[in-house]
């Protein structure tokens, strides 16, 4: 999948779990991650660079969300190297970390960063 924007499912399922001003850290480097705004398209995020040089919010775009929660529902587990290195997302670091807030997730290792899911999608 490579939507260029959020389904309703999972539009709803983030804006459940993060809003602007929430910080997220990554989950092995614990680097600061701030959002800044969540819409169709992605979510919009500050890092600690960002903030220093006071470029802005850059957009994670959905299509990164996406997939890493398709391929995580779809094996029941997601490593961060897979997310990098098979489906090519560039910031595998934070949708890890956001995706690692949704309930049915849990956090089975941070170094090497793995998730698997607990449950059913649906929850």
């Amino acid at each position: 999948m490579s939507a260029a924007e959020f389904d309703d499912e999972l539009f709803d399922r983030i804006s459940d779990v993060v809003g602007p001003g929430t910080a997220i850290l990554t989950l092995s480097t614990k680097n600061l991650n701030r959002v800044s705004a969540v819409d169709r398209k992605g979510v919009w995020v500050e890092t600690e660079r960002s903030m220093s040089l006071g470029s802005g919010p850059q957009l994670v775009p959905a299509w990164m969300i996406a997939v890493a929660w398709d391929r995580l529902c779809d094996k029941g587990e997601l490593s961060q190297q897979e997310l990098l290195n098979e489906l090519n997302v560039k910031r595998s670091a934070f949708v890890c970390a956001l995706v690692a807030k949704f309930p049915e997730v849990h956090i089975r290792s941070t170094r090497p960063t793995v998730l698997e899911m607990q449950g059913d999608r649906s929850a």
